[in-house]
């Protein structure tokens, strides 16, 4: 059997095992307990060491759409006060922040620096909020419509979060299985 091909079978154990852990499949990881989503995000960007999660999103909120890509996870938020994809949340294993400022993060993970790049207040609320770490980058672009006040973005910012990957590693493990890339053997291809 290649490498590939276990690699891909080890995808759809641990992604059939995790999801038979909850009757709720939900499209975005949660934070509180490992989904197959755990898994998912962590196979698309196997060199990031921390992977965005949600809390319980605020009323008002849902998750409109999301993809697991190589080299990307992407899921877009529609929001009743602030518009369709009003929030984009991207795990990405770099990006550019030279034209974000540094900005103090008393609730980001040790390990983690936080960039903020406010393109416009009015009419609309545009801004690009990162977050670095070895191996990725968690990008919150909130794009909201000409109504949509900016302080709606904290509404949402609380259910916002991060799992390190170490945490969905040792889930994987104690299925005896191994989840490759950052902390663990590299993955094959």
């Amino acid at each position: 059997m290649t490498p590939q091909m276990r690699w891909f079978l080890l995808a759809i154990a641990v992604a059939s095992i995790l999801s038979s852990c909850s009757t709720e499949i939900m499209a975005t990881p949660p934070c509180d307990r490992p989904t197959n989503q755990w898994v998912l995000v962590a196979q698309s960007v196997p060199s990031a060491t921390f992977l965005p999660c949600v809390d319980v999103l605020p009323l008002g909120w849902s998750v409109s759409e999301v993809t697991y890509e190589s080299g990307s996870y992407t899921a877009w938020f529609d929001a009743v006060r602030a518009g369709r994809n009003a929030l984009q949340v991207t795990l990405t294993a770099a990006c550019d922040v030279s034209h974000a400022a540094e900005v103090p993060d008393k609730i980001a993970p040790s390990g983690t620096r936080a960039y903020e790049d406010v393109m416009t207040l009015r009419p609309r609320f545009q801004e690009n909020r990162y977050l670095t770490f070895p191996g990725g980058c968690i990008t919150y672009s909130f794009r909201f419509t000409e109504s949509a006040q900016p302080m709606v973005a904290l509404e949402v910012q609380r259910a916002l979060d991060v799992i390190p990957r170490a945490r969905v590693q040792r889930a994987v493990a104690s299925l005896g299985l191994t989840l490759c890339g950052a902390g663990s053997p590299p993955c094959p291809g």
